[in-house]
């Protein structure tokens, strides 16, 4: 009997997988044996899925006549490699054939239209703009080495292509961004070993060279350095690390100073020691004999120690047998559309995409068919770290050089998102292959009940009033999750039912790690020989609002102290304090780049003055930055011109083509390319003018033992809010109809009540479906790790 049983579970499964897709719609309830339960038993089981013909339309395939704002198409990306490959004037190599001397591909994406020509064509259906690529070409290979931007039109199948007009023809080839070419580091481990190996050896167990299992690595580059002569830059490597899981928390008390050409080459400036700067490899031989019975030995760590740093859960469950979490199901099915890269949802309209350098963004989002804004989109991921050595002092960050639109992928259903949530893919072309690369799941879209309602109110009087109303806050998140490096970023774009949006970041991952000998002002001591420098977060987001139009302004609503008679006062001429508002328009960008004072609280605003209500209010939306910091830099020390839109929790400018980024991954050093600054400081008059807002968000993250091995998420979120500021004539939430109100009604002196839900049935009794994924994995193994 047991054997039978054991069978029927078997074919079930297999029925069961063979017959739902994991990323169908129209999936069933996998309940045990529904097959064979009795017509009054299946009554009791909703179908998890049930799809309507309205929405949970999901098609992601490539459309053949792409829209406005899609990111390159495989064959567009293939239709431009086949004509720059046919250049002769440009001379490119091929991927698979780059050298550092030669010339060759960094990368390619979409390049928009002039905003007003998209405009014209999403407003007045004219002739769609044409569609153009922005490719980077790092020429290696000619007598001055350069790089290049050109726009490659028309796609797909170019037949010319220009300068990118707000660019430098030619860029110095020392600013270029991190390549695969920054990695050949074999002839600087070698000259390292061979000075200092067996020194590193006897201390810390490894070798860097032919080192097996016991190896020694170098990791973190700082990378916001001096230029010198503009053809060499100076880079940190700022720690050696033995190389097992997991080994940025395992750092050793080596650091090298190195100098890089154009052609790769490396030449070692200083070395940093036991706490000492040497000049020379040369320098640390006799050091170390002399000293070496006072240095600090740390042994390769044994397969039982290797465990302590790894990120695996241990310690004692929190629960005493395993139970599975709680989970979300989609009684209708899920009930958003997706067309190619075109979400809809409720009132609600976007198209998504992904920068290949600057990550997620999303344009012409519209709520009850009118243009909210045009453009929302990440901007850069900055970290800048503080610490006792000089290789922390410099240890600076700008993660687009990492291209952090390529770096988001490996979304895991049940955990990164939802089981039932749609993964959208994004795809490259990079230097490192001329195949598009494709990340199966950049994206996730998925609803989520947020377990607070979004409305509620209980009247409880009972000679007044008795009812109670309220709805369940259900929102719309698209989310995507770049790894750079160390630092995981969540970011998700929130779609609320009352015309809310909030753009929201959240980072965890792994701290960077530093050799402790001593305590300091910079981080506390975290584990043995461990420390982790003080570092500030911060994340630069573009919003390029379009309230019921192109002529907005910003003015800010500021609450200031208001001095009236008390005539409640027995004592004749007694006055008190209150608060009182008053509107300031902004006039120019300087007056709007703006700095939190606390003394000066204020609502931030963005209306059409051309539009009024019938009490001669302009229509608008308030932004609330939640997740402000102050970047208490100089702004023009050291690298932080680079980072100049940090001084700003927003500023305000009039948009313009030319101004696309407010970052570039051209600014990592201390004499950068491009600076935002000059975005302000040419003062246009943003009064009725088309306005982006550039909005930072951050935090200072002082390292605790708890962040370790992995820094958790609790805490870690900022967000900023786009809310209807008298836009509506009252809360567009109360059309959702997913609400509840119960009303006391008296019956022969008996209250009882009467319950209305506006057509939804609250009987929801649903088994959540099985899931695959592990056998997926195991399948393609290339949808959680690199292969």
């Amino acid at each position: 009997m047991l054997k039978i049983i054991l069978l029927l579970l078997w074919i079930d499964g297999i029925l069961s997988y063979h017959s739902n897709s994991y990323y169908g719609n129209g999936r069933k309830c996998n309940h045990l044996f529904y097959k064979w339960m009795s017509k009054s038993a299946k009554k009791n089981i909703l179908v998890c899925t049930r799809k309507s013909r309205l929405y949970g339309n999901v098609n992601l395939r490539e459309s053949s006549k792409p829209s406005v704002f899609r990111d390159l198409t495989k064959k567009e990306i293939a239709g431009i490699l086949d004509y720059l490959y046919n250049r002769s004037d440009l001379n490119l190599t091929t991927a698979d054939k780059a050298a550092i001397n030669s010339n060759y591909i960094f990368s390619s994406e979409i390049f928009l239209p002039p905003k007003r020509d998209v405009l014209k064509h999403l407003d007045t259906h004219c002739v769609q703009p044409k569609r153009e690529a922005r490719v980077m070409i790092l020429r290696g290979g000619i007598s001055t080495p350069d790089v290049i931007e050109i726009i490659v039109s028309p796609l797909p199948n170019p037949t010319g292509y220009r300068h990118v007009p707000y660019l430098p023809k030619s860029i110095p080839f020392i600013d270029r961004p991190i390549d695969v070419f920054d990695y050949n580091l074999t002839p600087l481990l070698e000259q390292i070993d061979k000075v200092v190996g067996k020194i590193l050896n006897e201390l810390y167990g490894g070798r860097l060279v032919n080192c097996g299992d016991r190896c020694l690595v170098f990791n973190l580059n700082s990378q916001l350095t001096t230029l010198l002569s503009g053809v060499r830059k100076r880079l940190w490597f700022s720690w050696l690390y033995q190389f097992t899981e997991y080994f940025l928390l395992r750092p050793v008390d080596f650091a090298v100073l190195r100098e890089v050409d154009n052609n790769g080459n490396n030449t070692i400036i200083k070395i940093w020691f036991n706490g000492l700067l040497f000049n020379s490899l040369e320098e640390i031989v006799p050091y170390y004999n002399t000293y070496k019975e006072y240095i600090n030995k740390i042994p390769f760590p044994t397969n039982a120690e290797k465990n302590d740093k790894t990120i695996s859960s241990r310690g004692e469950p929190s629960f005493k047998i395993p139970l599975k979490d709680p989970s979300q199901v989609s009684p209708d099915g899920v009930r958003y559309n997706i067309n190619d890269r075109h979400v809809s949802y409720s009132y609600w309209e976007f198209d998504i995409g992904m920068s290949v350098f600057y990550g997620p963004r999303l344009y012409d989002i519209r709520y009850k068919g009118e243009r909210i804004a045009y453009e929302i989109s990440l901007q850069e991921l900055a970290n800048f770290y503080s610490g006792d050595k000089p290789q922390e002092h410099v240890l600076n960050y700008l993660d687009s050089m990492y291209k952090i639109g390529a770096r988001a992928k490996y979304l895991h259903p049940g955990v990164d998102c939802p089981n039932d949530a749609t993964f959208i893919s994004s795809s490259f072309k990079v230097d490192t292959q001329d195949e598009p690369m494709t990340n199966e799941r950049a994206f996730c879209i998925f609803e989520h009940n947020t377990g607070m309602p979004l409305r509620r109110h209980n009247g409880y009087f009972r000679y007044i009033h008795r009812f109670y109303e309220g709805v369940a806050n259900v929102v719309l998140i698209v989310r995507t999750i770049p790894t750079i490096d160390i630092y995981d970023y969540i970011i998700d774009f929130i779609f609320y039912q009352n015309g809310a949006i909030e753009v929201k970041i959240t980072p965890t991952g792994i701290v960077t790690s530093s050799w402790h000998t001593h305590d300091n002002p910079y981080s506390f001591q975290v584990d043995k020989n461990l420390m982790s420098p003080l570092h500030q977060h911060l994340f630069n987001f573009k919003i390029d609002l379009d309230i019921k139009g192109t002529s907005n302004r910003f003015q800010t609503v500021d609450i200031e102290p208001d001095v009236v008679e008390n005539v409640c006062h027995k004592k004749p001429g007694s006055t008190i304090v209150q608060n009182r508002f008053i509107k300031r328009l902004k006039q120019t960008e300087l007056e709007a780049a703006y700095k939190f004072n606390f003394d000066y609280p204020k609502v931030l605003t963005f209306v059409n003055n051309n539009k009024k209500d019938k009490f001669g209010n302009s229509p608008g939306y308030k932004l609330i930055n939640k997740g402000m910091t102050k970047f208490m830099r100089p702004p023009k020390d050291g690298n932080n011109p680079a980072v100049s839109w940090s001084q700003y929790q927003l500023a305000v400018t009039k948009y313009k083509d030319s101004e696309p980024y407010s970052s570039s991954v051209y600014t990592h050093s201390d004499n950068p390319v491009f600076s935002f600054q000059e975005f302000i400081d040419d003062n246009k008059n943003i009064v009725d003018k088309d306005l982006v807002a550039w909005v930072t968000m951050g935090m200072h993250h002082v390292v605790q033992k708890e962040d370790l091995p992995v820094t958790h998420t609790p805490g870690q979120s900022h967000s900023t809010f786009l809310i209807p500021f008298n836009y509506f004539d009252e809360s567009p939430g109360m059309s959702v109809g997913n609400a509840v109100r119960i009303d006391a009604v008296d019956v022969n002196g008996k209250t009882k009540v009467a319950i209305k839900r506006y057509g939804t049935k609250s009987d929801v009794n649903c088994i959540p479906k099985k899931t695959y994924y592990d056998e997926i994995l195991k399948k393609n193994p290339c949808l959680a790790v690199e292969c």
